[in-house]
């Protein structure tokens, strides 16, 4: 009679069994295509976010752009629990800003608070080391808010129509005072100089309020800057606002008209603000960062912070902010290589 008696070498006759070395090496494997799977990537980005997250914004405290990124990481702060830190990188007209965050990782804890300085830096620099469209992944639009154009009290007549046929009459008496040379009040000033077909004389300040300032005191005959900046003077009577560059009117300005409906039609030049990160940052975590934007801008709390601003809210998908910076770089792109402004 046969007997089925245990193996010296760890099998069952007629059975054979798994060594005791490669059922412990295949219990390790197993273990460590688990723990794999839990660090992948996506797993990761399902979680997002797990620690705090970094907003890089391009100028200054205590401009509009650091007042939009704290703002708006306060809201997410509250809405995922996690700290996020705004990191003021200036100079270079957005670039550093530009190439850190290029350089970050791709997981969604690095973000920039985008804004127009990211859509000219292609035309303003002959050559740069990174490339807008393809090194940045874009997450969403979250404000725009027209410039407003505005004159010395010198300066004859009420609109923007005056202006063009005082400055057609008096060549080489008009001066503008730029708020920087390729920044959206720049590029306002150029853009109404072509389409009015008139010319004037740069001089350019390190910011619209020194520009407002040599405005008020008759050094300059025009500037255009933001509608929070110029707005106290022009009530305040030490100029004149002679239009809006949006396409529409302002709410909180109805009184002032358009460049565009005062005869120069297509006239449209915006301040916007909206997130980018890294290129390759995982789908899961683009839409967990747009959906973050939607909430808050829904939030009556952000809503004010932007009126304060004369800013408007502008939820947008990634796709539809992609292109939209696509476009703005060729808008853009037009004036400055037509007024030929370079980096400085």
């Amino acid at each position: 009679m046969t007997s089925r008696c245990n193996r010296t070498d760890g099998s069952v006759r007629g059975r054979p069994m798994v060594p005791w070395r490669a059922a412990v090496a295949l219990a390790a494997s197993a273990a460590a295509i688990a723990a794999a799977i839990g660090a992948s990537p996506l797993r990761a980005a399902e979680a997002f976010p797990v620690k705090p997250v970094r907003f890089i914004v391009p100028f200054a405290a205590g401009g509009a752009a650091d007042v939009m990124a704290r703002t708006i990481g306060a809201q997410f702060s509250q809405a995922w629990g996690q700290t996020t830190i705004v990191d003021n990188r200036t100079g270079a007209g957005g670039l550093i800003a530009a190439e850190l965050t290029a350089r970050a990782g791709a997981d969604g804890y690095t973000l920039m608070l985008a804004e127009p300085a990211l859509a000219s830096l292609p035309s303003l620099y002959s050559k740069l080391p990174i490339d807008v469209l393809r090194d940045f992944t874009p997450l969403g639009g979250i404000a725009t808010a027209p410039q407003v154009v505005t004159v010395s009290n010198a300066v004859p007549g009420k609109g923007a129509q005056d202006l063009i046929a005082f400055a057609r009459a008096n060549p080489g008496k008009v001066n503008f005072g730029s708020p920087g040379r390729g920044t959206t009040g720049d590029l306002s000033g150029e853009l109404l100089r072509m389409m009015g077909k008139f010319e004037f004389t740069v001089i350019p300040y390190k910011g619209a309020v020194p520009a407002l300032a040599a405005l008020a005191g008759g050094e300059v005959t025009l500037t255009a800057s933001s509608m929070l900046a110029a707005m106290p003077l022009v009530r305040a009577g030490k100029m004149r606002a002679i239009g809006t560059t949006g396409p529409k009117r302002h709410s909180l300005t109805p009184e002032i008209p358009t460049m565009a409906e005062q005869g120069l039609p297509g006239y449209q030049i915006m301040q916007w603000w909206g997130l980018v990160s890294p290129r390759g940052t995982p789908k899961p975590v683009v839409s967990t960062i747009n959906a973050a934007i939607g909430r808050s801008l829904g939030t009556a709390e952000l809503k004010d912070r932007l009126a304060a601003l004369f800013a408007e809210p502008w939820p947008s998908s990634p796709e539809a902010f992609g292109a939209f910076l696509k476009a703005e770089i060729d808008s853009l792109g037009k004036i400055i290589r037509t007024a030929g402004i370079k980096a400085e």
